[in-house]
């Protein structure tokens, strides 16, 4: 008999409530105008709760927003009266609730609101919230977040002020409150979204411009000799490298690698095998005694990631066109001869990385006048059209026939480009080449 006493009362207050819907509605339209400037979630939720509590005459207000990854619902702002900060940290830290779970739970996974006349004794009712924070929860109404089909969250507002409970006019407001809290709230997150894709692009950029830092300026090789080198990451960086390191009798180390990765983490690895390189190059008088100890340092570093490189290495003496030559894992280099390919040894060798104590086999070549060797990474071979076709070996074999160079690696660059059309750059593409001129 107690309850339903209780429910014509809350009837009642409707006929009181249309008093004050002038002043009301001016609130809703303070609520929009005021959430419409704010860009920071962070800043938003409180001003939302503050203004619901000033809608529906409320005492404390609430908002739980949805976890799709966890499909819980976690208390994100609280405001109230008499608790302040307390009782926001608290549930914070310490309550969140499953879909179905509490008057809150029950609202989102219906899409319904609801109003609760005495919440004590709905079987519904949250109690732990109360527990924690001291709250005494006499009367509650509970409305979803809904932008589009999309479930945001739910808002709560807590024991009507000059009522002994909330009425339909409440929850009318308070839905039109709900739909422009949802606005706001996705409008905050694709402001924050968009923050985050131009912070990341710019920090993509300045991660370009200082990998670019690691390509060496192209020297001049002396007696007739030339270099041409080129990379082009697939993303803004990437994990090809190339580098010339001048020796103390002359000759030059240069080398080709790709690490088996794209984007930020193949351009740490891509760093970290440069640095060895350098800090080993004068260390070693023979290629191959070299990349066995950038191998071990390699493999101390990637072996627990699965991360590997692939490398071809030459020592070159310009003035005799004298080069050796060693591979871990990587394609063989192009010796160009005339309208052919030169016959490059066999060379075994695995990748960096893969395992301790890895031994590579060393063998020569003799760079005539006029020839050239050119060093590539499998971006070029690999290289597809937007139908998903490759680019191939036998392409590469075809364009060397018939095109004209040296640097033939120039002109095969904007071979590739045409080929490709407009498909997406889909793996890092490098290339370096030396070459002599004729006798």
């Amino acid at each position: 008999m107690e309850g339903v006493i209780t429910l014509t009362v809350c009837r009642n207050n409707k006929d009181k409530s249309k008093e004050k819907i002038p002043r009301r509605l001016k609130r809703l339209i303070e609520a929009h105008q005021s959430t419409a400037d704010m860009e920071s979630l962070e800043a938003l939720l409180p001003r939302l709760l503050d203004l619901a509590r000033n809608v529906t005459d409320a005492e404390a207000a609430s908002i739980l927003l949805y976890n799709p990854k966890r499909d819980i619902l976690e208390f994100a702002a609280i405001r109230d009266e008499s608790l302040g900060e307390r009782a926001s940290d608290i549930l914070k830290s310490s309550v969140e609730l499953k879909m179905g779970e509490g008057i809150a739970g029950w609202v989102a996974a219906n899409r319904e609101p609801i109003m609760v006349e005495d919440a004590q004794s709905d079987p519904r009712f949250f109690k732990e919230a109360d527990v924690k924070t001291g709250v005494v929860t006499r009367n509650l109404l509970c409305v979803p977040l809904l932008h589009g089909n999309q479930l945001l969250g739910v808002i709560n507002v807590l024991n009507s002020k000059e009522k002994p409970c909330f009425d339909g006019i409440d929850e009318e407001l308070l839905g039109c409150f709900a739909d422009l809290a949802s606005t706001a709230i996705t409008r905050s997150r694709f402001l924050q979204a968009r923050v985050e894709r131009q912070r990341l692009q710019t920090q993509l950029e300045a991660a370009a411009q200082i990998q670019s830092l690691f390509w060496p300026d192209l020297p001049e090789l002396g007696t007739g000799s030339h270099v041409w080198a080129v990379s082009v990451p697939a993303a803004f960086v990437g994990g090809d490298v190339y580098d010339l390191i001048p020796m103390p009798d002359g000759s030059w180390l240069v080398y080709v690698a790709d690490v088996s990765d794209k984007g930020l983490p193949a351009a740490l690895i891509m760093v970290a095998l440069w640095s060895k390189m350098r800090s080993e190059a004068l260390l070693h008088s023979e290629v191959d005694a070299l990349l066995e100890t950038v191998n071990n340092a390699m493999y101390e570093l990637l072996a627990e990631e699965g991360f590997f490189a692939t490398i071809i290495l030459g020592r070159y003496w310009p003035a005799t066109g004298r080069m050796q030559l060693v591979r871990g894992g990587h394609l063989p280099p192009l010796w160009i001869v005339g309208d052919g390919l030169g016959p490059v040894p066999e060379l075994k060798g695995v990748a960096l990385g893969i395992t301790p104590d890895a031994e590579y086999e060393k063998k020569e070549i003799i760079l005539s006048p006029e020839e050239s060797v050119l060093f590539i990474t499998d971006g070029i071979t690999e290289a597809r059209t937007e139908q998903g076709g490759f680019f191939g070996r036998s392409r590469l074999m075809e364009y060397l026939m018939t095109a004209k160079g040296p640097p033939w690696g120039n002109g095969l660059m904007s071979e590739v480009d045409a080929w490709r059309g407009n498909a997406k750059v889909n793996d890092d593409l490098t290339m370096l080449e030396i070459w002599r001129d004729p006798a």
